[in-house]
């Protein structure tokens, strides 16, 4: 069986499905699965019976709206990613006066400024 070589340069992407944006607003779980990182993310909303019948306050409904399984290390590129967004967008969001600073150490330890990779094996 051939074996499959990683990509030695860019990689085009397409959407000829045009898939759709999914909105995430409530609980989710992460699971670490032998290798795999299954993620599923819920979708929380009002109750449709009680919507239709007129009850207020409706109660609120979660529903799974997305599952992603990928493999560890590219979960792990991901909590990087999304941690340097983060930090980079709140970072430009405050005012250059309130910016925060590192602090000051004395000791030889390492200051971080974000967290560092999940290891997922």
């Amino acid at each position: 069986m051939p074996v499959m070589q990683p990509p030695t340069g860019p990689i085009e992407i397409t959407d000829p499905n045009n898939v759709p944006d999914v909105l995430i607003n409530g609980p989710f779980n992460v699971m670490n699965t032998g290798g795999m990182v299954h993620i599923t993310f819920t979708n929380v909303r009002p109750d449709d019976g009680d919507l239709f019948s007129g009850k207020n306050p409706p109660r609120l409904r979660g529903a799974v709206a997305c599952r992603l399984l990928m493999p560890a290390g590219v979960a792990n590129q991901l909590v990087r990613t999304l941690a340097d967004v983060l930090i980079q967008a709140a970072q430009s969001s405050e005012p250059a006066s309130t910016q925060a600073q590192p602090p000051a150490t004395n000791d030889k330890s390492e200051n971080r400024s974000r967290p560092g990779p999940i290891n997922f094996d």
